[in-house]
């Protein structure tokens, strides 16, 4: 009790507090991934930038490509000389090698019978397996295929990839200078023709990577076009920005070209770091192998921002912790103030009593003297009325310096030897006189009958306090019947009476400390509305209670007291 009141108010400034900073730190972690995410975002579409401006390369690449072999295509009469087709790998920038492929998929250049180059031979070796696939050259849907590269027997040959092909997209408008190449002698000038079936390879062999430019012509035949692998690593490298003027869009951040072995083919921007990537992009066919890399310092969120947090919410502790010192102070002087009038009301009480166990002794006194004598009854009526007044003076007195006893933890239980229905008894005469100008007949069955070992302070004030309430409540009720007996160990006595009763709502209500049922100065009943409370205490400290049982008509209570052997 004593650590009651400042434990509360540290709870008042620490839980809303604690519940701040909680929701702070988790607005500003939210805060943070919603900056990641955004930042992975920007990542992600400037590596998607990238992918495109290397897609734009391969078609017009492929553009170019389409034209050269329409124009090999006029050429042939019907079948594609061989030496223009080694002319025009002599004199191509772009491309490293080329083949032919008949309807039904046979070799028709390199030629199957005629004296092979190095090169054209060495073309043979790797290309054989892709040339003994022919599906591998049809026309994809819009989402490429891949497929393991078969292996050839008794041939170093080492597939260590994938295939991948897809079918040709829409060329831009516009074709740059740069894949301008010079006409192949004898051959018409023309226009590109119409987009036939056509596709990439990327070809896995030897560790290596070579990417294949087929297409077919109306006669089924397959011009293949093994393109430069060191003049296209240059051309895409090209179409990237400086290293230098990387920094200027990128900042303080790097991307990284990588092919599928993870070797670095290239690098831009300012950042120089090692570990993770924050974002890793593979591109699309047929750099499929290929990969970016986006590094950065500390992109995944700055750091929590804790002065900003903490500041706040240690204004808010010293605000709350002010607010609820001050509630603090008030409370302890209002609970001085309290006390001070509970020890005034009980000094009072006690000093009260004695003059008034005066006043009843010596009333009595004069009120036997006269009961031999011939008097007139209005004096006898004037001694009656004194009697009853200062027996309940003292009842109140009692309830009030046992609440305030209640209060302190300080009611304890004082047992004797005594026979519990000759105290009844007594109880009840001293009632009689009271009750009866009330319009009240008291009935008891007594049903002990034995001394028993108890506390017989505790049994007269709770019966005070219930007789006093029937007086008071139940005016005119005809009888009031109390009745007693032993439960085992316990000491029981009803009161019942044939009032007006208690409501449903008010049964637990009527033992609560100053609640009175009615307040209203036209019912003429007067209280302090802790005698029920009191005597459910006394009889709890007794080790039983007092309890408000159903009945017909009226109330009944039922007092148990625990008694000793």
């Amino acid at each position: 009790m004593k650590y009651r009141a400042p434990l509360l108010l540290t709870l008042l400034v620490l839980v809303p507090v604690l519940l701040l900073g909680m929701l702070g730190y988790r607005l500003q972690q939210q805060e943070q991934q919603l900056v990641g995410l955004q930042l992975q975002k920007l990542i992600e579409q400037q590596l998607v930038s990238v992918d495109q401006l290397l897609q734009g390369h391969f078609q017009q690449l492929e553009r170019l490509l389409r034209q050269r072999a329409a124009e090999l295509h006029r050429l042939a009469d019907p079948a594609y000389p061989s030496d223009r087709l080694r002319q025009f790998v002599k004199d191509s920038a772009y491309v490293r090698q080329l083949f032919l492929l008949d309807e039904s998929g046979e070799r028709l250049f390199p030629p199957p019978a005629g004296p092979l180059s190095r090169a054209e031979q060495h073309l043979v070796d790797r290309l054989q397996p892709l040339w003994r696939s022919p599906e591998l050259f049809q026309p994809a849907g819009p989402d490429p295929e891949t497929a393991a590269a078969p292996v050839l027997a008794g041939n170093d040959y080492l597939a260590s990839g994938q295939l991948s092909r897809r079918a040709p997209q829409e060329l831009a408008a516009d074709r740059s200078s740069a894949f301008e190449a010079p006409a192949l002698p004898g051959a018409p000038a023309a226009e590109p023709a119409a987009p036939r079936a056509s596709g990439w390879i990327a070809w896995y062999v030897d560790a290596g990577l070579m990417h294949i430019y087929w297409w077919r012509d109306p006669q089924g035949r397959t011009l293949g076009f093994v393109l430069n692998e060191a003049r296209l690593l240059s051309d895409l490298i090209n179409r990237l920005p400086d290293s230098g003027e990387g920094s200027g869009q990128l900042g303080n951040a790097e991307i990284r070209l990588l092919n599928g072995r993870g070797d670095l083919l290239y690098v831009w921007g300012a950042f120089r770091g090692d570990g993770a990537a924050l974002r890793s992009q593979g591109l699309s066919h047929p750099l499929g192998s290929w990969h970016l890399e986006y590094h950065a310092p500390g992109l995944q969120g700055e750091t929590l921002d804790w002065f900003g947090m903490v500041v706040p919410l240690l204004l808010l502790a010293a605000g709350l912790a002010g607010l609820g010192y001050m509630l603090y102070r008030e409370h302890g002087r209002e609970l001085r103030l309290a006390q001070q009038r509970v020890n005034f009301v009980n000094q009072v009480s006690h000093e009260l009593k004695t003059p008034l166990t005066n006043l009843r002794l010596y009333t009595e006194m004069l009120q036997d003297r006269l009961a031999t004598e011939e008097v007139d009854s209005g004096v006898q009526r004037y001694l009656e009325v004194l009697t009853g007044e200062s027996q309940r003076l003292s009842r109140l007195i009692d309830n009030v310096l046992s609440f305030a006893r209640v209060q302190r933890r300080q009611l304890h239980i004082r047992t004797e030897t005594g026979n519990p229905d000759e105290q009844i008894e007594r109880i009840l005469q001293t009632f009689a006189p009271l009750l009866l100008q009330r319009g009240i007949d008291l009935s008891f069955d007594a049903g002990i009958g034995r001394p028993l070992r108890y506390d017989p302070g505790v049994l007269e004030q709770i019966l005070n306090n219930l007789l006093g309430n029937c007086e008071k409540y139940a005016p005119d009720s005809g009888l009031l019947k109390l009745r007693s007996w032993l439960d085992g160990s316990a000491l029981c006595v009803e009161v019942q009476d044939r009032g007006p009763g208690i409501d449903a709502g008010e049964r637990q209500r009527i033992f609560e400390p100053f609640y009175r049922s009615s307040n209203r100065l036209t019912d003429g009943v007067a209280g302090t509305g802790i005698g029920l409370g009191l005597a459910r205490e006394l009889a709890r400290v007794h080790g039983g209670d007092l309890t408000l049982e159903p009945c017909e008509r009226g109330a009944c209570f039922l007092v148990r007291l625990e008694i000793q052997a």
